[in-house]
C-alpha cells in the first residue's frame, strides 16, 4: 500500500512540475505568462495572428469539437478564413460557394483591450460572395473565442487558441 501512494505522489509531482520552453530555452511558468501575454499584443496590435480551432457551437445544434487544421489567420489586411460551417444558409451562390473557407479582404478592423488581460477584434471581412462580420476575443494567454455573422447565414461560434510557433 505504501508503494502505491509513493507512485502516486510522485506522479503528481511530475504533473506539477511541467516544464515551459521559449525558443529551446526552459523558463517558468510566470516568465512564459509574460512571454504569452506579449506575443498575444504584438499579434493584435500588427495585425499578424493565426488561430488554430479546437470547437465549433453553431447557432442551431450541438457543438462539435474539431480534428483538422481549421484555422483563422490575419496577415495586415488580408484574412486566410478556413473554418467549417454547420447551419442554414439562405442563399447559396451556384455550386455551393465558399462558405468560410476563402482568402479575402478586411473591409474594417478595431482593435481594443475589453478589460486586464481581454482584447477584442472587430472585423468586416469580404470575400467575392458576401460580407462577414468576425468578432475575435483573445485572453492574454491566447484562448481565443470566434463569432461570425452574416446576412445570409445562421450565426456561428469557435474557440481555440493563439499559436506563436508558425513560420508566416
Amino acid at each position: 500500500m505504501k508503494k502505491m501512494i509513493v507512485v502516486f505522489v510522485m506522479g503528481l509531482l511530475m504533473v506539477s512540475c511541467a516544464s515551459y520552453t521559449i525558443d529551446g530555452q526552459k523558463v517558468t511558468k510566470e516568465e512564459y505568462a509574460l512571454w504569452t501575454a506579449q506575443k498575444v499584443r504584438e499579434g493584435i496590435e500588427n495585425r499578424q495572428f493565426v488561430i488554430s480551432m479546437k470547437s465549433m457551437h453553431p447557432f442551431r445544434g450541438a457543438s462539435r469539437h474539431l480534428t483538422g487544421d481549421y484555422s483563422l489567420e490575419l496577415y495586415g489586411d488580408s484574412v486566410v478564413s478556413y473554418l467549417p460551417y454547420f447551419g442554414e444558409v439562405r442563399m447559396v451562390p451556384y455550386g455551393g460557394g465558399k462558405g468560410l473557407n476563402f482568402i479575402g479582404r478586411i473591409t474594417a478592423y478595431e482593435a481594443y483591450q475589453v478589460t486586464a488581460g481581454l482584447y477584442r477584434v472587430i472585423m468586416g471581412v469580404y470575400n467575392d460572395e458576401e460580407e462577414y462580420r468576425y468578432i475575435l476575443e483573445v485572453f492574454e494567454n491566447g484562448s481565443s473565442t470566434l463569432d461570425v455573422t452574416s446576412y445570409n447565414r445562421d450565426p456561428i461560434s469557435f474557440m481555440g487558441n493563439m499559436t506563436f510557433d508558425k513560420k508566416r
